[in-house]
């Protein structure tokens, strides 16, 4: 994958996150406690600025309450 298709694929995933998670009601602050995964960090994946690990989107899929592929899927 090229550093330029990289990019775009991280942003269509935040952009597709930032809409779930807002979905949901939650805020930032909110989801950094439910998963324990730091705000900035959740700030820099939803503008396309950090590629999450698995990990990660583990924990943020089960404090939103949906499933993992759910934040993978449809990503545009």
């Amino acid at each position: 994958m090229s550093s330029t298709r990289d990019e775009k694929l991280l942003i269509a995933f935040g952009k597709h996150f930032q809409k779930i998670r807002k979905s949901k009601k939650i805020s930032l602050r909110k989801l950094e406690a439910l998963a324990d995964v730091d705000y900035s960090e959740i700030h820099r994946i939803e503008k396309g600025m950090r590629n999450p690990s698995l990990t990660t989107i583990l924990a943020l899929a089960k404090a939103l309450k949906v499933n993992p592929s759910d934040l993978i899927d449809h990503i545009d």
